[in-house]
């Protein structure tokens, strides 16, 4: 399993719902979810629960309970007006700033295949907690 791991995540309500860029963080044995307003949630895996792992994200994206309120998850940009971000490296947590935003940004179609890298990653660090 990796030791450290930090991804680009959009945080989607639903489907035509608000979308939140930030960076998910897996670091000593804590998954962090980070915005541009800063830490939204910091907990152990083994506090993240009904993890399920959509069809029709393709492996790109996960849905999970942390701390009772459910959050969907996705490593792809979900659409083309969503805020694209930088990640900056911090200590001991990094910082995420906005960094464009385009309506018709269709760049995330050629990063399926890291997208789906990525969602391989956390895959196995969320299913290592069963």
């Amino acid at each position: 399993m990796h030791k450290e791991l930090i991804s680009k995540a959009w945080k989607f309500t639903g489907i035509i719902g608000a979308v939140t860029p930030g960076a998910l963080v897996w670091k000593n044995g804590q998954v962090t979810f980070i915005t541009e307003a800063g830490i939204q949630f910091q907990v152990p895996l083994s506090e993240i629960r009904n993890i399920k792992w959509p069809f029709l994200r393709m492996g790109m994206g996960f849905d999970a309970e942390v701390n009772g309120k459910k959050y969907k998850f996705s490593f792809a940009k979900p659409n083309a007006s969503a805020a694209e971000i930088r990640i900056i490296n911090g200590n001991p947590m990094p910082r995420v700033v906005f960094a464009s935003q385009y309506f018709d940004d269709i760049s995330s179609l050629m990063d399926i295949k890291a997208n789906k890298a990525e969602g391989s990653k956390w895959k196995e660090i969320l299913t290592a907690k069963i």
